[in-house]
Parts: structure tokens; sequence; C-alpha cells
């Protein structure tokens, strides 16, 4: 079998993640080589997965090698992405693709001016969750889709002690978290029409307070908002509110949901792949929805390697290039709005990607495995 040659930049957290999941449950992917600009963490993460370290110049002149998964840092992202479209490989890049919407449509113009593939996480919306959700809406359980509440709440002053570019411009809440809530919701309903967003912060400097972190007593400014509200108009009319705060306790509440005018659909946590469906009907007691699809565990990489499959096979791959700089313009649009107090008009739309198709749950000896969804 034809195998996709890889290769990870930005061997953090994640990249273990990653690695773990494109050997336990995808074998389109050929994991080949790393990379880091910390030699000790590339080495060690290539020992565990018996892969080649090398430099990141050194994978882009290796003709082999085809796709290169970019984990990096948000404001990486933009400029490792370009060297390797510009050297004519397959970008797929954790979320999101860059830190600014202008940066974004340079990367989709020059992957089409390039012939190459590029796709973006997150892709937790191919998961069992959202593909289950996805699956009740189309099938009308209910009805039209009037409106939606997207809610997030954290303590980032807890978590950016221990990662500080969740302080910093693309790493805050509306970045680093509401990307799976617009993903998820755009994947179902389809593009925005309008945007209007207040935000604010909850501090101007954040003074680290965790005695054993290295940043131990320093002040670290906060450059973006991080409480954000937002009503976005989606094409087909329907009205989201999307709340979104890093500043309270450090309990996480989520809240996603639809409201239609014959039932409500409450999903799970965007930032998996398993969240239950639960739906409502009028006079009736919620009731959860059997999963219709598979990866529903931790499937990191799905997109990556649904991308893949869809190079071999010559269609449109799922976790599209296109949705993914629309949601990037979302959250310019929201802190355009929040900045001047006016309403943003988008500008790109894109195609909602096909639904995987139902049934590959992957679960026992005789079932059909999850990967065969998305030949």
């Amino acid at each position: 079998m034809r195998k996709i040659k890889a290769a990870i930049v930005g061997c953090g957290v994640i990249s273990d993640v990653y690695m773990q999941s494109f050997r336990d449950n995808f074998s389109i992917i050929d994991l080949a080589a790393c990379s880091d600009l910390d030699e000790g963490r590339m080495n060690a993460l290539a020992r565990r997965y018996q892969i080649k370290p090398m430099s990141y110049d050194d994978i882009l002149k290796d003709d082999s090698i085809e796709m290169i998964i970019n984990l990096t840092s948000p404001k990486a992202h933009y400029s490792l992405s370009k060297q390797a479209i510009l050297s004519g490989k397959h970008v797929y890049s954790e979320k999101m693709m860059a830190v600014t919407y202008e940066e974004g449509k340079e990367l989709c113009a020059l992957s089409s001016e390039h012939k190459v593939r590029f796709g973006a996480a997150p892709d937790t919306f191919l998961g069992g969750g959202i593909q289950t959700a996805r699956y009740a809406v189309e099938r009308g359980l209910v009805g039209r889709v009037l409106s939606g509440v997207l809610s997030l709440t954290r303590d980032y002053g807890v978590f950016g002690e221990n990662l500080p570019h969740l302080f910093q411009k693309g790493g805050s809440v509306l970045y680093d978290m509401g990307g799976y809530y617009l993903t998820a919701v755009c994947s179902i309903l389809g593009s925005v029409r309008r945007v209007s967003a207040f935000g604010a912060r909850t501090e101007e400097i954040h003074r680290v307070k965790r005695v054993d972190s290295p940043l131990f007593g320093r002040d670290i400014p906060l450059e973006e908002d991080n409480i954000i509200t937002a009503i976005l108009e989606f094409e087909n009319k329907a009205l989201v509110t999307l709340h979104l705060n890093s500043g309270t306790i450090i309990n996480e509440s989520y809240h996603l949901e639809l409201y239609g005018d014959k039932g409500i659909l409450r999903m799970g946590d965007p930032n998996t792949f398993c969240g239950e469906v639960l739906l409502e009907k009028a006079q009736n007691a919620p009731v959860v929805l059997p999963f219709t699809h598979g990866f529903q565990k931790q499937s990191r990489g799905l997109g990556a390697a649904e991308m893949a499959w869809s190079i071999l096979a010559g269609r449109p791959h799922r976790a599209s290039v296109e949705m993914a700089l629309h949601v990037l313009e979302i959250i310019h649009g929201i802190f355009t709005s929040a900045d001047t107090g006016k309403t943003y008009g988008m500008e790109t739309k894109f195609e909602r990607p096909k639904p995987l198709p139902e049934g590959f749950i992957g679960e026992g000896f005789w079932a059909v495995k999850e990967e065969s969804a998305l030949l």
C-alpha cells in the first residue's frame, strides 16, 4: 500500500500525542523524521518512535518527504508552513494556521499557486461526537437551526504560568480554544456572514506566582482580550452567541448547543472526539443519541491522515484550508469588531466538507476499522 511520507516539525507535548495516534490509528502516514530547535527534545522523541532527527532545512531538501506536519507554537506556523509550501511539500498545521488573517490568506494563495495541499487543525470536528451531531441536524431532528450558544470558561492565569504563549497574540483563548468551537459549528452550519463582538481584559499585566516556575516573579503582559462575547450571523440566518472567558476559575465549563424549531441539540466538548450528543424534543426529556461515526477516542492527526488519503484519491480533503481560513477570519472579525465597535462583514466563504461515511466504528475483531472511513 502506498503511504505518504511525513515529518513532524515541533516536538512539544502535542507531538507525542500525534505520533502515538499515527502509530496506533493511521496506516497511511509513514512518519520518517522530526525536527525541533531543542535538540535534546528532538532526539528523545526520535528515539522513542524510531524515526530520524533532522534539521528543518534538511527535511525541506529531502524529496522523499511529501508532507510537513507543523506542530510548532502559533507564531511560528506562518513562516515554517510558508517555507514548506515553497519547497513543494504538503502541509498540515496545528491550530491556527497563522496568527493574522493576512498571513492566512497568503498561505492559502501560495498553496494554490504551488499546487500542494494545505490542511489545518482542529480536526476534532471529524470525531464521532461532532459527526454524529451533524448527522442529526442534516436529518432534520432539530428542524431548522435558528440559534446557538458556544461557551467556554478557563483560568489562563494558571495555565499561562506553565505555557506563557497563552498570554501572547495568537495564543489567547479565542485562538487557543475558540477554533474548536467555531470549526465544529461551521462544519455543521456553514459560513458566517457577519460578526459583532465585545472584548475585555481582566488584567493588563500578569505576575507569575507559581513558585516552582522558571518565570516566578516575572510580569507578563496580556497581548489580547481574555474575555470575548460575540454574535455570529450565519449565511443560513442562524444567530450563534460565542462566549469565552479565560480569566475565571480553573474548573472548565463548556456549552455547545444548537436550537432548532423542532428540537435542541447539545454537544460535548469540541476539544475531544467523543462528546455525547443529546437531543431534546418538545415535552420530552433529553436523550443521548448513539454515535453514528467512529473516531471516538484520542485521534489527533485524523485531519492529516484524511488529507493523506485524499491526496492519493485525488479528492478535496475535509480539514480544508478554506474552512480553516474562514475560521481564522471569524477570529479576525471578532477582534476587529471589538476594537472598532462596528459589525464586521466576512469576506470568505467555504464549501462545507462532506461528512465522513457513517458506520465505521472500529470496535471488535470483525468490525471494519475506523480508518476505512477515510478511503
